[in-house]
């Protein structure tokens, strides 16, 4: 009697773990699928968690750092770490805009299975070229070049635009 029931215990263990594995697979396709109509919509954020520039330094961040794409509006906060060529007087010393940009090119890799994203924004006190690639599982890493700094890269997550209260 014994055995039986250990046999039917171990059977409904077995089988019920089956069925997490299909679980698992579909809840990761449905993410995939929400990350890919994220960026094609071009709406999200960027969320920066580590810093990497072209001196050597490589830095994780512990305070929150963002570029926000939302269609062609980009906003940055995001910190430096590099070498400025010419930095306006009293500067943030930071990575910091509110900018339109005239187009944002948007393309995927199929076999890298990776969107590129690149967009120029300027103001009057320096341009941005930005280079974004983003895989379906959320990580991303990001480089901007400047007019009057040193590139720097950052690696971190996509995450979707919290609508603010009204």
């Amino acid at each position: 009697m014994k055995t039986i029931s250990l046999l039917v215990l171990l059977d409904l263990f077995l089988g019920f773990s089956g069925f997490q594995e299909i679980d698992k697979k579909e809840r990761k396709a449905k993410q995939r699928m929400e990350m890919a109509q994220l960026i094609e919509n071009g709406r999200f954020r960027f969320v920066a968690r580590s810093a990497n520039s072209d001196l050597g330094h490589f830095n994780q961040l512990t305070s929150t750092y963002d570029l926000v794409f939302d269609s062609l509006q980009l906003k940055a906060f995001l910190p430096y770490y590099g070498r400025a060529y010419s930095a306006p007087y009293g500067g943030s010393g930071g990575v910091k805009f509110d900018l339109m940009a005239g187009k944002i090119d948007k393309s995927w890799n199929e076999r890298k299975k990776l969107y590129t994203i690149t967009a120029d924004v300027a103001n009057s006190d320096d341009s941005y070229s930005i280079f974004l690639t983003a895989g379906l599982d959320g990580y991303a890493e990001l480089k901007i070049n400047f007019r009057n700094r040193r590139w720097i890269s950052y690696s971190g997550i996509i995450e979707k635009i919290e609508s603010a209260p009204k």
